[in-house]
């Protein structure tokens, strides 16, 4: 077994060095799409609190990786300084996603959290070209940010935007905790962007397996002081169908991390945190194929446009 993964390891080493583009974007829609089956998996989870299915995803996580590292040995404890901010940072902040994006959910409607989320494009963006000045900003760049981010707009339908445009929505009571709920989902973008930037500058510094051993470690110890003191967590005591169940959903979540790690590692991280909207266009797909739920024009647009966006962004790469 282990001689095999190595075998395949080595292999799509050689790939990468052939299709420098191609297989990095490959890696991130495959994340896209394992973290929507994981995602999706969470909705059968009637009754257990969101900390504690991070916390099993995370144990689970641990638990693969140092199978893993027996096979690929890797140091976890790294020899420069600068490298173990890095990784103590990518726990951090990914810690502080978690738990402002929970946050988020109980304080403001579903639609507008997820389009104040995924606008960590954007955020990535502009950290890879003003703070660490790795990349240039294009028109076209831009729009292709502008495009994905309507296209998510029309197919969240956040009540106040649909307003704005005229259509007829629930009326929806403006107070203080609902606008920290926005905040705090526009902190979850940032502090994916930000990520998504530490994983990127890691890529020649520590072992991918051990970057996400440091984000499990974190995960875990937030997730449990998350449930401890929040008022929106009781722990929840598992049967044998939900902890089966627990364990795919949490083996699908530990694939999508190991997917988009080494995406952010090779690949253009603007690129990549654009084609990680896909994430968008899965979710829908499995609530129409398996949940039988119809989509709308205006959500037909938006796939078409983050559809767009992600080909015209591909396809620019490629051209380079």
């Amino acid at each position: 077994m282990a001689n095999l993964l190595i075998g395949l390891t080595q292999q799509l080493k050689v790939l990468e060095k052939q299709y420098p583009t191609g297989l990095p974007a490959f890696y991130q829609l495959m994340s896209s799409l394992t973290f929507a089956l994981h995602t999706f998996s969470i909705k059968f989870f009637e009754g257990i609190p969101a900390s504690q299915i991070i916390v099993w995803r995370s144990v689970l996580t641990l638990v693969i990786l140092q199978i893993l590292i027996q096979m690929f040995p890797c140091q976890s404890y790294p020899k420069s300084k600068g490298t173990l901010v890095k990784l103590i940072g990518r726990g951090v902040f990914g810690g502080i996603g978690f738990i402002s994006f929970f946050l988020a959910l109980k304080l403001t409607t579903v639609s507008e959290a997820v389009v104040l989320m995924k606008t960590n494009p954007l955020w990535t963006t502009l950290l890879v070209v003003y703070i660490y000045k790795t990349e240039r900003m294009t028109w076209r760049s831009m729009m292709e940010i502008l495009f994905c981010l309507f296209g998510v707009v029309l197919i969240a339908k956040p009540p106040i935007i649909m307003s704005v445009l005229g259509y007829e929505t629930h009326e929806l009571e403006f107070t203080y905790l609902y606008f920290i709920g926005l905040c705090l989902s526009l902190l979850t973008a940032l502090t994916t962007s930000i990520t998504q930037v530490l994983i990127s500058s890691l890529s020649k510094e520590a072992h991918q397996l051990v970057i996400l051993q440091y984000f499990s470690l974190f995960g875990i110890t937030m997730a449990s002081i998350y449930q401890l003191y929040s008022p929106f967590e009781q722990f929840h005591y598992l049967s044998l169908s939900e902890m089966g169940l627990m364990i795919i959903s949490g083996f699908l979540g530990c694939l999508a991390q190991l997917f988009m790690n080494r995406s952010m590692m090779i690949g253009d991280v603007t690129q990549m945190s654009l084609v990680g909207q896909s994430q968008i266009v899965f979710n829908i797909l499995l609530d129409v194929l398996i949940m039988k739920q119809n989509i709308g024009i205006l959500s037909s647009l938006g796939i078409f446009l983050i559809a767009a966006s992600l080909v015209s962004n591909i396809y620019k790469k490629k051209k380079k």
